[in-house]
């Protein structure tokens, strides 16, 4: 079935809300990569690998209270800088 540009383009707003979310999604790439390297491991073993902290402290070694300083600073980074993006 071809594409009927009348009936199947997005609107102006679905192509807003594209736009709007590739741009949130560069700021928080540009945000990520300006963590330091160890606070941005810890941040992405626990919400994009979904590893809870007792996992990550064994798998790097580390003590727990360290993967909560180091997720409060991601967290504290990652607020602040799309607050600015927005």
């Amino acid at each position: 079935m071809p594409l009927n540009e009348a009936i199947d383009a997005p609107c102006a707003a679905e192509q807003e809300n594209e736009l709007e979310a590739r741009d949130l999604m560069i700021s928080l790439e540009r945000a990520l990569t300006a963590l330091p390297e160890r606070t941005r491991t810890i941040f992405a073993m626990h919400r994009f690998e979904e590893k809870a902290y007792r996992e990550i402290q064994r798998e790097l070694g580390i003590s727990l209270a360290a993967v909560e300083y180091h997720m409060m600073k991601a967290l504290a980074h990652l607020r602040e800088s799309l607050k600015l993006a927005a």
